[in-house]
């Protein structure tokens, strides 16, 4: 029997948010709209956080959401934090090279 994939656990309060698992093609969206809330919530100035403490996974349709997050927050900056896999790839990729404002933090 294969494990289950696709399983992702979103926490978010106010800017922060939590990544328990997962994420591919078929939880990409969740973390599309939890980032989406966590960039609007307070006045809209700050770094969001996403932890990647507990992330096992993250392919290039999470990538691609991050990206797009980072890109919408202009001088804000995406805090990636926790290292991990996760941050281990996001720094191969050079993506806080080609967006300056994310930031892999641990």
């Amino acid at each position: 029997m294969e494990p289950e994939t696709g399983l992702l656990e979103v926490r978010r309060r106010g800017a922060t948010v939590t990544l328990l698992g997962e994420v591919d093609l078929s939880t990409s969206e969740l973390l599309r709209s939890e980032l989406a809330l966590a960039c609007a919530s307070g006045d809209g100035d700050g770094d969001v956080v996403v932890d990647f403490t507990d992330l096992t996974f993250i392919g290039s349709s999470g990538l691609h959401v991050l990206i797009e997050a980072a890109a919408k927050l202009g001088e804000r900056r995406l805090v990636l934090h926790g290292g991990g896999w996760a941050a281990y790839v996001v720094n191969l990729l050079g993506l806080t090279t080609r967006y300056p404002n994310i930031v892999v933090d641990g």
